[in-house]
């Protein structure tokens, strides 16, 4: 079900949600369809509270049906309820984190980030403080919720400054960071919380963070030195001796965690889909950027290996006395001195024997050392490496606090907690008093603050509703946590304060005092155990060793070791004063978990709640099963059933007035209009009007004070299934406009497109080409052909990139040896080659340049087979410059380092400077002078000299002098496709208005127009300009007057003699490709430039394009004799009579008339001549993208 819904809220005086505008105006911002349109479908529902039936089996058979269909989230009103999928999801992605931001919760479906969202936005709306509760049994998914909960807060909160990014940074760092020294696998879950943690974001007022704070809890430090079987230590452990470092290895002894008695006993060394290789990777990243220097961490590494070696001393009895123990391995205890910077005997003293002083009044007595048997002392070495992880995670968390203090003035907090669950095993020990009972305190919360928030609701809207009778768990707490009449921990610390060294007697004495609490219904004592009834089952205790883990006492022997240590860090972590002798009881552990549990509920109390319930489907963390039997006594422990009874006591949904009417306006027609909101009054009364107008029974709904209640949660299905249907008719009328506006744009791009892809390698190498211009530097003449607008630079024209073994250009790069490097420079070249006893002359070669290599190829006929040889092949890097002459010419001198240069004449002398300047990343340049230097093969110093001679046609070599004729100015740039006149068409020429009839010299003698003034324009053929185009009848209307006849044309001009040889076809030949002229076998065709590649620039009837010069005869035909002037017309008698053009009253013969029209209309006065074009036809090589296509090129502007 598609939902379309506004965050609404205040922030002081100002609106920050989307859609204020609107709502200024005093209507809801319109609906849209930007989110839900791939929503999945939902199976059963999404908020429990909708349950036709409320039962803890309907609740099961929910969230059965919602686990397979992998929605693991589910509502119960603003309650999260998550089953832990045990595999991911693919629902933490950036993109859906980004589609929860600025959402209602109702607008999406149920999710970790939308609980995030309502506490961040809550804060900033309400100016509260926020805290997120997560809560559940282990292995049910706390720890993960938190880490998204933190993630998303992180992505969407505000502050792009140096220093809020850095405290987002630290937040999301001390997760890696705290699960590896504070996480652990066990027979429940694999990532196991051992200890509780509340993390508090600090905001400014703008809602950016600029600070955190983290809150430690009774972290379970029994775990470093022992596990039940197939659990694990601390994950820091097996990182660090997997993947420590080879100075960790070398220096404090490290090796695989088989290795280690700590970290071996239990059995299990490796974990599924765990990666300690890199999650200790993470742990090191995480440690730097918290801020944790490396010579800290060399120390935090020292102290871990000092634990994991104490847990491989061993003890056996004393030769002397079986009392007495001794250590099996003095190197080991050797070790661990130079670990802790103490002396060997010192740390076996500590080990073997214990310290015990008799006070005699008041005054310090005798102090005797009493040895110990193999039991205390094994209890003592725990006890030390206990000591020393406990204060290591502590200062790794004083550490963080002080990294992550706050940049500015906090005035906000978010928290989020992270805490252990409750826990059931088939042994159970302090460590699962302690916990359960934490989580006792935090059901009492939920209960007490669900229930009173409701209360409230109903009280301040005046609603009348009947109370839910629900388990009141206070009376558990009390049980544990009272003074009078005394409970378990008061029990406890009795015994603690009586025991003597005897643990069996101690346990005995706790027995006894725990028969004070026999009057509690919640609780049994039998046979050595007792048992508390809890919330979430009953749990029963063992007493065994329960006084000496509640006494938590650090032996003096093991803080004296500690603070006459010579290494620093290690004094840090006991700051406690030897001198110190304080008479009062220090206090035990039962005493600091009540007084930790009881400041967090405070915390809890004083910030608005959100809660996530999670819940562990199965004992096998299997992503498919889901355990009915297991799933229903979490369900019934966890009090969802009440909750839900108390959520629908009354009314199952409720709504704000201006939220009603934002979503459900469009059920009425006195609400809208076309989608539009059109009420006028107030928020109210639209929701009334809007309950009326959908016949809604009285009885199913209540107005409250600011907000609407329904009843039933089939009357919002009904309400919803009205406005889909709405939704429906509308989306259908947008589709129908969407899909034309598709095709209309299609085919314009389509249109583009084609245009573009015509246009855009043509761009490119004119581009290229403008760029060789600027290389010349105009210092050299240009050739008339080089600047033409269709010339550019497509580089490989002898096809040297082909890849058909029988073209030419495979055989030619077969022959430069280039491999598959590709040519972005090929042409045919005369090359200078040097002859013995006699000067150099010019031969025809091939020319390849690579990005690293200049190549000369020879092609000759050997016995019919054309064969090509490699002349020359050099690096690109041993170029020094190129040297040209002034001049026109495309005589070239490849300066090279330490090698003969080379000198050759190309004729696209400019594109190949480009390309070498290119591949050569601009270090070739140009060196212009008259005469060039170059070595010869001997390495002799030779010299070409070039000189103008206006007789020579193209350049000419000849005895180490090059002739060549004057060119266009040094100065003169390629041209560029000339642009039409603004509003026509290339294929179209724009109409000429009406002028002045020219007499006919005038008309004869007009000259070409010139393009650009330069010489190019000057050379052309001078051809007649066109004339207007005259009506056939020019008429003038006057009073009383008749018409006048117009005035003869001027007559045709006559026939251009050409300058120019003309030579006959002797075949037909015929190309369609641009600039290519066909040949009709025996026509003449004019000659404008001979060109030695063997292609001709011909011109036919005023078109020029390029022919193949083996197809015309060799000697030029005879030019044809001029014809002379046509006469000019005499104008008529009218005319000559009456030269003012006064004809009033005279008439024409309509016959003149008509012939003066046909005069005007005479073909040789409308043939545009070539010159006109402003531009060649490009011969092979040339640029063959330039076409006149009017309709793709109005479409391209």
């Amino acid at each position: 079900m598609s939902v379309f819904a506004c965050v609404w809220g205040k922030c002081e005086k100002k609106l920050w949600f989307k859609g204020a505008k609107d709502y200024a105006r005093g209507r809801p911002r319109k609906a849209d369809w930007s989110e839900g349109t791939t929503r999945k479908k939902q199976a059963g529902v999404s908020d429990m509270t909708m349950l036709s039936k409320i039962n803890n089996e309907s609740i099961n058979d929910n969230l059965k049906m919602r686990f397979e269909n992998a929605d693991i989230y589910t509502y119960i009103g603003n309650v999260l309820i998550s089953v832990n999928p045990f595999k991911d999801l693919g629902i933490y992605t950036p993109q859906v984190l980004k589609s929860y931001e600025n959402k209602n919760r109702m607008e999406l479906a149920p999710h970790v980030y939308a609980i995030a969202e309502g506490a961040f936005r809550n804060m900033i709306a309400y100016s509260e403080d926020q805290c997120v509760i997560i809560s559940g049994e282990s292995g049910a998914g706390k720890t993960e919720a938190a880490k998204k909960i933190m993630e998303y807060i992180a992505a969407v909160s505000g502050g792009n400054s140096s220093s809020i990014k850095e405290i987002k940074d630290m937040v999301l760092a001390t997760n890696p960071l705290l699960e590896s020294f504070g996480c652990a696998k066990t027979l429940r879950n694999n990532n196991s919380s051992r200890h509780g943690k509340y993390l508090e974001i600090q905001f400014n007022a703008g809602g950016e963070p600029v600070g955190a704070m983290i809150t430690n809890y009774l972290l379970e430090k029994n775990r470093v030195v022992g596990q039940i079987q197939n659990e694990r230590n601390f994950h820091i452990f097996y990182q660090f001796t997997k993947s420590a470092s080879d100075d960790y290895r070398q220096n404090f002894g490290i090796s695989g965690p088989e290795n280690f008695l700590y970290t071996s006993k239990a059995g299990c060394l490796d974990v599924p889909n765990m990666d300690d290789s890199r999650e200790y990777a993470d742990t090191l990243k995480a440690m730097s950027v918290i801020g944790i220097s490396t010579a800290e961490q060399d120390q935090i590494h020292r102290m871990l290996a000092a634990i994991l070696w104490l847990g491989n001393v061993q003890f056996v009895p004393h030769k002397d006395d079986d009392n007495m123990s001794q250590i099996t391995d003095p190197d080991i205890t050797a070790f661990i001195a130079y670990l802790l910077e103490s002396t060997p005997e010192l740390v076996s003293k500590v080990l073997v024997s214990r310290t015990i002083e008799t006070p005699r009044g008041g005054r310090r007595g005798s102090v005797y050392d009493v040895p110990l048997n193999i039991a205390q002392a094994e209890s003592a070495r725990n006890g030390l490496a206990k000591a020393i992880y406990d204060r290591l995670f502590d200062w790794i968390v004083m550490r963080v606090n002080q990294a992550m203090q706050a940049r500015g003035e906090a005035q906000y907090i978010i928290g989020v907690l992270d805490i252990y669950g409750f826990e059931i095993f088939d042994h159970n020990s302090f460590e699962q008093l302690c916990i359960n009972y934490v989580n006792e305190k935090l059901q009492q919360i939920f209960i007490e603050l669900t229930l009173k928030a409701e209360q409230e609701e109903y009280v301040r809207e005046k609603i009348t509703w009947t109370p839910i009778e629900y388990f009141n768990n206070k009376v558990v707490c009390d049980l544990i946590e009272a003074k009078r009449p005394p409970g378990v921990f008061a029990a406890m610390n009795d015994a603690c304060a009586t025991a003597h060294a005897d643990p069996k007697a101690a346990d005995q004495s706790l027995s006894q005092r725990l028969t004070a609490c026999s009057h509690s219904k919640h609780f049994a004592l039998y046979d050595g155990n007792f048992t508390v009834k809890h919330y979430a089952g009953d749990v029963t205790y063992m007493l065994s060793g329960m006084t000496d883990k509640n006494k938590d006492q650090l032996l003096r022997d093991h803080l004296e070791l500690c603070k006459s240590s010579s290494n620093s860090f290690l004094q840090t972590l006991f700051p406690e004063d030897l001198a110190q002798d304080s008479k009062r009881r220090p206090p035990t552990a039962s005493d600091r978990i009540k007084v930790s549990a009881n400041e967090l509920v405070t915390k809890l109390m004083q910030s608005q709640p959100s809660y996530i319930r999670t819940i562990k489907p199965n004992e096998n963390k299997s992503p498919s099963e889901f355990d009915v039997k297991r799933v229903l006594h979490q369900v019934k422990y966890l009090g969802l059933c009440e909750n839900i009874r108390i959520r629908r006591a009354g009314f199952a949904y409720r709504q704000t007035f201006e939220k009603f009417v934002e979503r459900f306006y469009l059920l009425s027609s006195q609400t809208s209009y076309a989608g539009d909101f059109i009420w006028t009054g107030g928020s109210k009364e639209a929701c009334i009007q809007i309950l009326k107008d959908t016949d809604i029974q009285s009885e199913e709904w209540q107005i409250g004070t600011t907000k609407v209640f329904i009843r039933h949660p089939e009357v919002i299905w009904g309400l919803e299934t009205m406005r889909e249907r709405y939704w429906h008719g509308m989306a259908q009328r947008i589709q129908t406009a969407w899909r034309k506006y598709q095709a209309f744009r299609a085919a314009k791009a389509t249109k583009i497109q084609r245009v573009w892809r015509q246009k855009r390698q043509a761009f490119e190498l004119i581009k290229f080409r403008e760029h060789g211009d600027g290389l010349l530097g105009g210092k050299k003449e240009r050739r008339r052909f080089s600047i033409c607008s269709l010339r550019t630079f497509n580089g490989d024209y002898l096809m040297v990139n082909s890849r058909d073994k029988h073209t030419r250009g495979f055989l030619l790069r077969e022959a430069a040896q280039i491999g598959s490097e590709p040519a972005v420079f090929s042409s045919r070249i005369e090359f200078l080659v040097p002859r013995a006893m006699r000067s150099a002359r010019p031969m025809p070669r091939q020319l390849v340049v690579t990005k690293d290599h200049v190549c000369i190829v020879e092609e000759k006929v050997v016995d019919g087979l054309v064969q090509h040889a490699l002349v020359s092949k050099i690096d690109v890097a041993a170029i020094k410059d190129l040297a040209m002459s002034p001049y026109q010419d495309g005589w070239t001198v490849v300066h090279l380092m330490s090698q003969p240069d080379l000198v050759f004449n190309c004729e696209f002398k400019t594109e190949m400077l480009t390309w070498l300047n290119s591949v050569s990343q601009g270090r070739i340049h140009l060196q212009v002078n008259s005469t060039i230097s170059y070595n010869n093969k001997n390495m002799k110093s030779t010299q070409i000299k070039f000189v103008k001679n206006e007789a020579v046609q193209r350049a000419v070599f000849e005895k180490k002098t090059v002739q060549v004729c004057s060119g266009l100015p040094a100065g003169t740039r390629s041209q560029t496709i000339r642009d039409r006149p603004a509003g026509s068409s290339a294929s179209k020429p724009k109409p000429q208005q009406q002028q002045q009839r020219a007499t006919p010299a005038a008309g004869y003698n007009a000259p070409a127009r010139q393009t650009n003034g330069n010489a190019y324009a000057q050379q052309q053929r001078a051809t007649p300009a066109p004339q207007p185009v005259q009506s056939a009848v020019q008429s003038t209307v006057q009073s009383g007057s008749a018409r006048r006849p117009s005035a003869p044309p001027p007559p045709p001009p006559p026939a251009a003699v050409s300058k120019h040889p003309r030579h006959k076809a002797l075949f037909d030949f015929s190309d369609a490709n641009t600039g290519m002229l066909s040949l009709e076998a025996g026509q003449l065709y004019e000659v404008l430039e001979k060109n030695d590649s063997g292609w001709w620039l011909g011109s036919r009837n005023g078109v020029e394009g390029w022919i193949p010069s083996n197809y015309l005869s060799p000697e030029p035909e005879a030019a044809p004799r001029q014809a002379p002037h046509a006469p000019v017309i005499p104008p008529p008698m009218a005319m000559r009579n009456n030269p003012t053009g006064d004809v009033n009253n005279q008439q024409l013969d309509s016959m003149a008339q008509l012939a003066a029209a046909l005069a005007s209309r005479s073909p040789s006065n409308n043939v545009t001549p070539t010159s006109e074009k402003g531009h060649v036809p490009a011969r092979p090589g040339m640029n063959r993208f330039a076409q006149d296509d009017s309709d793709e090129e109005e479409a391209w502007e």
